[in-house]
């Protein structure tokens, strides 16, 4: 006897949350149909003239993401308006140090060319289809070197290392004194 009074307690809630289940579904439907079909901001959205702006001002600010300034000192920082001695010999060692020079072209006992390459304080020795630092070599002539580097073909010329730019020799004009 107590079996059937259990299994008609579990029917009674069953049938209990069903319907608690149906109002809470009817107040949230009542509650949806409130909401209206155009939004109260739509007077508010962008217009075309100011969102044409807004994609200006922003392919503008990634076009000075991708420029490359050529020098990589602060401008705003007094010290370095001035260059002195030490700044401009240092500046000359760095530009020379990372020019990649073909120094001399040479032949072996068999007739082949031979390319000597100055780059990064280093000679490197390279013949046809070698890679230096990245740049394969595809042809050597009498005066000239052919590479590929990052899928763009370059040529250089035999040429002498760079001199030393000559210093300014400035004269001061007017009166002498502790300025």
């Amino acid at each position: 006897m107590q079996l059937r009074f259990v299994k008609d307690l579990a029917i009674a809630l069953i049938v209990i949350l069903l319907f608690a289940m149906a109002l809470r579904l009817f107040a949230i439907e009542r509650s949806w149909s409130k909401i209206p079909v155009k939004s109260v901001h739509t007077k508010e959205s962008v217009s075309d003239t100011l969102l044409n702006k807004i994609k200006t001002i922003e392919n503008s600010i990634q076009d000075r993401k991708m420029f490359v300034f050529g020098s990589n000192r602060d401008p705003l920082r007094q010290g370095n308006i001035i260059k002195d001695k030490a700044d401009r010999e240092s500046e000359f060692l760095e530009q020379l140090r990372n020019t990649f020079r073909l120094a001399t072209v040479a032949r072996d006992e068999h007739g082949n060319r031979i390319a000597y390459i100055e780059y990064r304080d280093q000679i490197h020795e390279a013949r046809v289809g070698q890679v230096v630092e990245g740049r394969k070599i595809l042809d050597i002539g009498s005066s000239t070197i052919r590479y590929s580097y990052n899928g763009i073909t370059s040529t250089t010329e035999l040429a002498p290392r760079p001199e030393r730019p000559a210093e300014e020799t400035r004269t001061a004009t007017g009166t002498s004194g502790n300025w």
